[in-house]
């Protein structure tokens, strides 16, 4: 896992935290590392389960990212929040396709490939999507409300590269 997961599970010790492993590991099963294995798409975990969920570059590798989002819906409570970071396009109204599979599995490249780097898989992990203002309608699309964009710049935090962009949305009460 990764050292910003190491800080939350010191600071909030009921957290829980995950990696995609494939089929080497149950859904819901830990590995021998301790690493609980999940499937953003068809997660293991129960309806209203959590206050919050957090996830930092994941959707972008999901082929099927709106089935995520709203799997992430199911398992907050009321008026809980998904916060999370893509790679996002400012200027973009739609989000951009890199990637999709084919109805028999096959990746089709729409761009030339990217790979992300990945604490599970040294190959890297393929990037299907980049993300575009419309991920805010396809929120409320998977039953979240009062989705926004924050974006901020700190010199005291360091953020200096450029606009930093997370997202947030709230379960509908």
């Amino acid at each position: 896992m990764t050292a910003l997961y190491g800080l939350f599970q010191r600071s909030f010790p009921q957290v829980c935290g995950s990696e995609y492993l494939g089929d080497a590991v149950g859904l819901g099963a830990c590995n021998s590392q301790g690493v609980r294995n999940e499937d953003l798409t068809k997660l293991s975990y129960g309806d209203s389960s959590f206050d919050y969920v957090l996830s930092f570059d994941v959707f972008e590798h999901v082929p099927n990212y709106r089935k995520a989002l709203a799997e992430c819906c199911r398992c907050l409570k009321s008026g809980g929040v998904l916060f999370f970071s893509v790679p996002f396009v400012k200027t973009s109204e739609k989000n951009i396709v890199r990637a999709r599979l084919s109805e028999t599995g096959e990746v089709i490249h729409v761009l030339p490939p990217e790979y992300h780097g990945d604490p599970v898989r040294p190959e890297g992990c393929l990037s299907f999507y980049q993300f575009g203002w419309e991920i805010l309608d396809e929120l409320g699309g998977a039953g979240f409300t009062d989705a926004k964009a924050l974006l901020y710049w700190s010199n005291e935090f360091g953020y200096l590269g450029g606009e930093q962009v997370l997202f947030m949305a709230t379960k509908a009460l």
